[in-house]
């Protein structure tokens, strides 16, 4: 089964602007947004990205487009991934405590024979010196929330939650993704299981693993995880 954590909530009244600052100061890629004391929908790093490229910051988050409130009766990994994938949501709500992709994935018994790579696509990439507000309209456009750095050689990786974090210190998106990124890339390769490539994201702290291949980057992200979890589900 899979546990959750205490919910964090701010109310709709409150700006994109006073949200993103929010979550930079506790550390959180997500909040749930309550209108009247009722839950109203989900603010996530997505939603922060998508309205600060349209500079929409001082807009209520009544106003904005948030991720739909899912809850679930249970907190079995299998209902909670077809919630998460059917909803495209990366969250659900259990009996008053949020789950999350990383919990599903933290919690979930992976089998330690099935390659993790088989799970990996093309990771698009940028270059250092590419501006971020670029790096954030490629990630808004294809609903991506990771991209690595290349410079002849991986050099690091610049996610989305990065971005809204550096937002809420400089208020624009002017810098190089060199200056912003991460500067390492947590690497795994063709041979490692799901439990070994799992294990290794979660002690390193990171929501995406890169193998590389003769014909560019592959990665594997909390989110395909998640749908391989629904596909098996699917089958039994």
């Amino acid at each position: 089964m899979i546990n959750g954590s205490d919910i964090i909530s701010l109310d709709c009244s409150s700006t994109v602007l006073d949200t993103i600052f929010f979550m930079k100061r506790n550390n959180v890629r997500r909040i749930v947004v309550t209108c009247e004391s009722k839950l109203y929908g989900i603010f996530t790093v997505d939603e922060a990205l998508r309205e600060i490229l349209e500079r929409s910051v001082e807009e209520r988050l009544r106003d904005v487009k948030l991720k739909k409130i899912i809850t679930v009766r249970s907190n079995d990994p299998f209902e909670i991934s077809r919630s998460m994938i059917t909803g495209s949501v990366d969250s659900v709500i259990h009996y008053g405590k949020i789950i999350t992709e990383k919990d599903v994935v933290r919690d979930y018994q992976w089998n330690n024979e099935e390659k993790i790579y088989s799970l990996g696509v093309k990771a698009l990439t940028i270059e250092g010196f590419t501006r971020v507000s670029t790096a954030a309209e490629i990630m808004v456009r294809n609903s991506i929330r990771h991209l690595p750095v290349v410079d002849d050689e991986p050099v690091g990786m610049l996610s989305s939650r990065d971005i809204v974090y550096r937002f809420s210190d400089k208020l624009n998106l002017q810098e190089e993704a060199k200056q912003v990124m991460i500067p390492f890339i947590v690497k795994g390769d063709k041979e490692m299981t799901l439990r070994e490539g799992v294990d290794l994201m979660l002690k390193r702290g990171v929501g995406s693993l890169v193998v590389p291949d003769k014909e560019g980057l592959y990665i594997i992200t909390f989110k395909d995880l998640i749908k391989h979890i629904y596909m098996y589900s699917m089958k039994i």
